[in-house]
């Protein structure tokens, strides 16, 4: 399994918020809007893309998404989805 998070922020930025949330993934920097275009969630006229989490597999396929994140309990969520579509990703 591999954790990528991607933001419409600058280097700073997100290294800043990968260092203050202790991150153990990569931040994609998607300043030009492609990433989030491509995904259907950019907001560029408000300078943001909208938060949501897709689960995609090895082949491309899109799993699950989940289009309103809350933070809370979010991380969890997603964990448990990943660990029923794939098994036991995730444990040491």
């Amino acid at each position: 399994m591999q954790v990528i998070g991607a933001s419409v922020d600058g280097v700073k930025a997100n290294a800043k918020f990968a260092q203050r949330y202790d991150l153990a993934f990569p931040l994609l920097c998607d300043t030009d809007y492609v990433v989030a275009q491509a995904f259907g969630v950019a907001r560029p006229m408000v300078g943001v893309a909208k938060r949501t989490t897709f689960l995609i597999d090895t082949d491309g396929k899109l799993r699950k998404v989940y289009p309103k994140v809350q933070a809370r309990g979010h991380a969890a969520e997603v964990l448990a989805a990943a660990r029923e579509i794939w098994g036991a990703v995730g444990r040491p």
